[in-house]
């Protein structure tokens, strides 16, 4: 079944694309991720419609039990891309730390993709995919990932890519968040839009609720957190095909040392890649 729902994220396929990869597949999270494949081909994809499209393809993906609500807890996973591999822990990342910058970015974001995933999150009530992060070498977090991952994982799914996706629950959750809260710095990869998208969510949430406290669950988005020697960078290259892309000008060192002066980085120079699978697993505002 989970090979059947995984799926690339909803910024890497145009519109055909995901309708010719979701064909025949009810089970696809395409259906939620970029529910516009469901609506005649005319449609905007901006278009409200789209929205509640996404909202009722997750109703049916939990009613189904395409997905199983489970308990608050940190993950790892590892992305094996032929002989290179990677390990990020999967956990929910503060927005509170995104708006003063202990998370921190090195692009810009466009408005109108920021407002699609806005309006995405907040007619699923939750965030659909998650955030690639990067963190500096740090021996505690590897450790726990290294100990996770010695135990048979939940899922092991090979994608259209060849790509494999391994996902291991982490016991030493008390452990695990103690490292995280000794990390200075969190750097965003991929998913520049989504954190924005998060921050104005949460917002708006906020501003809604006059019981607002800080540790609700629309205070957070959903996260891989990466360890920057395992990440590969590069090009942003739309000619040179998924696999065929030249290696980045640049290294994740460069990268975590512009965004700490708070510089930015022109548009469209950097592809992370292999790229996190979607409907792995979905962060909710509410059980």
């Amino acid at each position: 079944m989970a090979r059947k729902i995984i799926c690339p994220p909803y910024d890497v396929l145009n519109i055909e694309q995901a309708r010719k990869l979701a064909e025949g597949n009810p089970h696809s999270f395409l259906h939620v991720s970029k529910s516009e494949i469901d609506l005649p081909s005319d449609a905007d994809p901006y278009d409200d419609s789209v929205y509640k499209q996404a909202g009722e393809a997750l109703r049916r993906f939990i009613k189904e039990e395409f997905l199983i609500a489970q308990p608050a807890s940190y993950y790892a996973y590892r992305l094996i891309d032929g002989d290179h591999s990677q390990t990020g822990i999967v956990g929910a990342a503060s927005v509170k730390e995104y708006e003063t910058r202990l998370i921190k970015r090195h692009e810009l974001t466009r408005e109108e993709k920021v407002l699609d995933r806005t309006r995405h999150a907040l007619a699923i009530d939750g965030h659909s995919e998650p955030v690639f992060l990067v963190h500096r070498k740090n021996q505690k977090l590897s450790a726990i990932a290294h100990d996770a991952t010695a135990q048979a994982p939940i899922y092991d799914i090979i994608d259209e890519d060849g790509v494999r996706h391994l996902l291991w629950s982490i016991k030493k959750t008390r452990m695990t968040m103690e490292a995280f809260e000794e990390t200075s710095s969190i750097y965003i990869a991929d998913g520049h839009h989504r954190s924005e998208a998060a921050f104005r969510v949460c917002k708006s949430k906020r501003e809604a609720n006059p019981s607002h406290a800080g540790d609700e669950p629309y205070n957070f988005f959903p996260a891989v957190i990466f360890p920057e020697d395992e990440v590969k960078i590069f090009q942003y290259d739309l000619n040179c095909g998924q696999k065929n892309r030249p290696p980045a000008k640049v290294t994740m060192k460069d990268i975590m040392d512009l965004s700490d002066r708070g510089e930015i980085m022109p548009p469209k120079q950097t592809w992370f890649s292999p790229k996190l699978a979607s409907g792995l697993f979905v962060y909710r505002f509410y059980s």
